[in-house]
């Protein structure tokens, strides 16, 4: 038991005759005491009343009662990210991590729960909104990283219940694989109406702001220097052709041929002009967010109506995003057998920028923003004399200017990409309770997404000059149509409590997919197809069904001893007919030690738990006809149409299955402590595998059920109020995680090598994502030149300067060991302070930019600017001891290509966000809440083991060669009537 100290105390006097004093409180134990002159009373905690309830796979839980795993996100943690509600998981759900692409506004973010489940398959979560699961596929042409979970509105939610293990999740059966992530949106009360206005606007900028520095004027005319010299000496012939061909004269040294011919590569070489690029590409971006919510109801109707608006401009002059989305919500108790429920969601998005690497093919597109800052000539002014800007400032012919290239929308350098997407979410809802302690339950739920993309190449831009400009319309459309019936048991006898249902639920889902361009512009101004020469059509539609049967049983004695079990059989057409269906199951068992008789009244063991769970989960292949044997009829002969093989199929293409086992410990004490501590294990068989096919064959790949992964770890979870007094409260919530992902089998146990440049190993016994390089040793300090092992394995071979002969080794992997994030949360009468920091260690990134920018040794010469990091740490002499060999115009070691060398740690503290708040004294008599704040996101690392890197990549470990993270800086205003 515990004094309460931040229970207002009081003191009454009364005349009564009574002799017993009956005393309560919320949330604790009603008390009677004898009639004293002085009386003083502890209560004790009621965990019954104080008992969380949480939204779980088709219903309702109470915390204590719930024998899965799952973590819950309330309104006020989710709110946070106002573009990404994935985003607002990173650091704060254990066994949770997030990936990071790309820093553009609206671009896509992938998470993964409890490890990676798949090779070829999917690896994201199911999501459910009220009850019906909805779209999350890529809807986009793959020009340009789009979210379609970004057309939610982050301040519509209510809660966030990510279910982890089979236990939760196995209820969704063939879609749970990945980790079943339930949203539910806020919903009216009975009472006084209440309004509600949020508005937040500020700033963004680069997260890591040292990153992309290139060198300045003076530096890199020196390395150009120091990069011909060394050509010279290494190469004489091939520096005396160039003599005679640039300068009109044989070389008469090495020193000589680089001071004469250095020069001719910039614009202004020797002056005092030394132009900051990065400025001129990388800005500073706009958030204005705006938020109108009226919420009430009466006994019988309640409702809930929300009103967003969001405009964020991006780093890059043209990257913007806005969102204008609306919600209603409405719940009517029609008879007292019959309740009503009504969910209707609209949001239009428009999101504005350039392709990107989304995809992470290889190359760096020569108008993409980091192509053009590091193409730029530091001794080239921005502007020529009469204020125009200077169209020639660039290494490359095919580059002009930043400003005439970035957020052109018709001019003659134009190359933009624009989406809008309208989306339409609605839920129909009916509840019946029957007899004998029955109900009944259908859902109906429509998913309608269209999403429109235009490109534009101008005449005269980069990609468009070869085709004298292309303009180009992609349209995906999709209708998602859900059905869900259950019928529901709930009753007591005694001290036995038992729940279930048994259901019915069907998908069906309809893909739309069309594009049409058009070439040879006569004009910039009128970018619509009809302005240009007819050049391409595409046009195909996919659909998918899944039939469902279900049931879920659930028993507990005396609020002490849990057992539950659910059944799940999924039929989906995109599978064999000899494997179309499948049973998917669970069976979990908990015991809360905390209500035996021997821990009553214990402050140590305020709740006490032991959870155990057992069960099966599936996935289903991306391609909607990846059984089947189909034909294409779009090829041509000549001027004749061609029918040729399409797809080879499987017609025994079966369920990827994951088998999960997962046992926890909940612990709460002293009335302050609540942790969690679990151990799961999940093994995922017959992997739904793209095996690569002999060429003779027509095909490269076919899809078949080969393959093992095994996923381990371990969840730790604190929640403490560490202070709470009447005036001052300071809450900490903490989590850990612990993971291992590696390969348990692999068709005829052999390695698979896949990305860019086969850069990653599939290896039975080694983790997911492991990256497959030669192994970088260093700069030998008396010749300047790299050297790789020959053999990683074994040194005893030697080393060698040229990347073509060195040996490839496991040299890292993308898979954090360790990862996790702490919340504290104070609050001093009204002012309130909130920061989360987030860590994570054991995983590395590939660093793509780099290998143009940093590690490119002089093979770039004439093209690219350097990294600055390079500066003043590269070879020149003999004895220099550095991190980058000496520069060497056309250099034929390439030791700038793939290595261990371009494989950084993301182990890192950040510092994820910051909130100060002050609720605004006022009177209640029309505003009941004012509160002001301030709030700032990714503010600063607090230790990061790679320098200049951001370490938010995508979850495979590639550093892309995108607009990198962003930090925000925000002010707002909220206020309640």
């Amino acid at each position: 038991m515990n004094l309460l100290s931040h229970i207002p105390t009081c003191k009454r006097y009364y005349k009564s005759s009574a002799k017993t004093l009956v005393i309560s409180f919320i949330g604790f134990q009603t008390q009677k005491v004898d009639v004293k002159s002085n009386v003083n009373v502890v209560l004790k905690s009621d965990a019954e009343v104080l008992d969380e309830v949480m939204v779980v796979a088709y219903g309702t839980a109470k915390k204590s009662s719930f024998t899965g795993s799952a973590s819950v996100m309330k309104a006020s943690d989710i709110s946070t990210q106002k573009q990404s509600l994935v985003k607002s998981l990173d650091g704060k759900v254990a066994g949770v991590r997030v990936g990071a692409s790309t820093g553009d506004p609206g671009s896509d973010q992938k998470i993964l729960i409890r490890g990676i489940g798949s090779i070829s398959g999917s690896t994201q979560p199911l999501y459910v909104i009220d009850g019906v699961a909805v779209v999350n596929d890529d809807m986009t042409s793959g020009l340009k990283s789009q979210s379609i979970l970004s057309s939610i509105n982050p301040d519509d939610i209510e809660s966030m219940t990510i279910l982890k293990d089979a236990a939760a999740a196995s209820l969704y059966g063939s879609r749970a694989a990945n980790g079943v992530v339930i949203i539910t949106t806020k919903q009216g009360k009975e009472g006084k109406t209440k309004v509600t206005y949020n508005m937040e606007t500020g700033w963004t900028d680069m997260a890591v702001g040292s990153q992309y520095n290139v060198m300045n004027a003076a530096q890199i005319q020196q390395y150009y220097n120091d990069a011909l010299r060394n050509y010279a000496e290494i190469n004489p012939t091939g520096a005396n052709n160039m003599s005679n061909t640039n300068l009109g004269h044989p070389m008469a040294d090495a020193a000589s041929f680089a001071n004469e011919l250095s020069p001719l590569f910039f614009w202004n070489p020797g002056s005092d002009i030394d132009t900051n690029w990065k400025k001129e590409v990388y800005g500073k971006g706009m958030i204005t967010d705006h938020q109108v919510a009226v919420s009430g109801g009466t006994e019988k109707t309640k409702f809930y109506a929300g009103f967003g608006y969001n405009k964020t401009k991006g780093l890059v002059k043209g990257s913007e995003f806005e969102r204008y989305s609306g919600r209603l919500n409405v719940d009517h108790q029609a008879y007292s057998w019959l309740k009503l429920s009504f969910r209707q969601m609209l949001s239009f998005t428009n999101t504005a920028g350039f392709r990107d690497q989304n995809d992470q093919a290889q190359g760096l597109g020569t108008s993409s923003p980091l192509s053009i800052l590091y193409s730029m000539d530091p001794t080239a002014p921005v502007t020529l004399e009469d204020g125009s800007y200077n169209p020639n400032a660039a290494f490359s012919a095919q580059i002009s200017n930043p400003n005439l290239m970035l957020g052109q929308t018709d001019g003659p350098n134009a190359e933009t990409v624009n989406s809008d997407m309208m989306r339409s979410l609605t839920n129909v809802e009916a509840t019946v309770t029957l007899p004998l302690v029955f109900s009944a339950r259908t859902i109906f739920g429509y998913d309608y997404i269209d999403n429109k993309e235009r490109e534009f190449w101008a005449t005269d831009s980069v990609n468009g000059q070869a085709l004298g400009g292309l303009g180009a319309r992609y349209v995906s459309t999709n209708k998602t149509l859900t059905s869900s019936t259950t019928l529901n048991y709930s009753n007591t006898f005694g001290s036995h409590n038992i729940n279930g249902l048994l259901g019915y639920e069907v998908e069906d889902r309809y893909l739309l997919s069309q594009s049409l361009s058009a070439k040879s512009y006569s004009t910039n101004k009128l970018p619509e197809l009809a302005n240009g020469q007819p050049y391409s059509t595409y046009s195909a539609f996919y659909e998918a069904a899944i039939m469902s049967y279900l049931g879920n049983i659930n028993y507990n004695f005396d609020n002490r001893y849990y057992v539950s079990a659910s059944f799940r059989r999924d039929g989906s057409s995109r599978l064999g007919k000899d494997n179309r269906w499948a049973n998917f199951w669970s069976v979990s068992g908990a015991w809360r030690i905390a209500g035996e008789h021997f821990l009553q009244d214990n402050k140590w063991a305020n709740d006490l738990k032991l959870r155990v769970s057992y069960g099966t989960n599936g996935n289903l292949p991306g391609d909607y006809y990846a059984n089947l044997a189909t034909y294409s009829f779009g090829g041509g002969y000549g001027d004749q149409s061609a029918i040729y093989w399409g797809n080879p199929g499987n017609s025994k293409l079966g369920w990827e299955k994951s088998a999960n086992f997962n046992i926890g410990v909940d612990w709460g004490f002293l009335n302050r402590v609540s942790m969690s501590l679990e151990y799961y294990s999940k093994v995922t068989t017959d992997l739904l595998f793209e095996v690569p096919t002999s060429i003779v064959t027509g095909f490269s790949s076919n899809w078949q059920n080969l393959g093992k992964i095994n996923n381990k770890g371990i969840e730790l979870t604190i929640n403490s109020t560490n202070i709470s007094t009447k005036d001052f409260t300071w809450n900490t919530s903490f989590n850990v995680t612990r993971q291992s992902v590696k390969i348990g089998e692999l068709p005829n146990h052999n390695d698979v090598m896949y990305g860019d440049g086969n850069m990653y190993i599939l290896r039975e016994n080694e983790s997911m994502h492991s990256f497959y390089l030669p192994e970088w040793i260093g700069v030998n300090p008396e010749t300047g030149l790299g050297e790789f092992w020959i053999d990683p394995a074994d040194h005893s071979k030697g080393v060698t300067n040229y990347y073509d002969e060195a040996g490839k080794a496991i040299v890292g992997k993308a898979v954090p060991d360790w990862m996790g994030g702490m919340t504290n949360t104070f609050t001093y009468k009204n002012f309130d302070l909130s920061f989360m920091i987030s860590f994570q260690t054991g995983a590395s990134l590939f660093d793509y930019p780099g290998y143009f920018l940093t590690y490119s040794d002089g093979v770039r010469m004439g093209s690219f600017n350097v990294s600055q990091e390079v500066a003043g740490n590269y070879w020149r002499e003999p004895g220099d001891i550095v991190d980058h060999p000496k520069p060497i115009y056309n250099n034929p070691y390439r030791s700038d290509r793939f290595s261990s060398r371009t494989i950084k740690s993301t182990d890192n503290v950040r510092m994820r966000d910051i909130t100060v708040g002050y609720r605004i004294p006022i009177s209640k008599k029309y505003i009941s809440n004012l509160r002001v704040f301030f709030k700032t996101s990714n503010p600063f690392m607090i230790y990061c083991a790679s320098d200049n890197i951001d370490p938010d990549v995508d979850i495979n470990g590639y550093r892309q060669t995108d607009t990198p993270p962003t930090k925000s800086v925000m002010f707002g205003l909220n206020f309640e009537l």
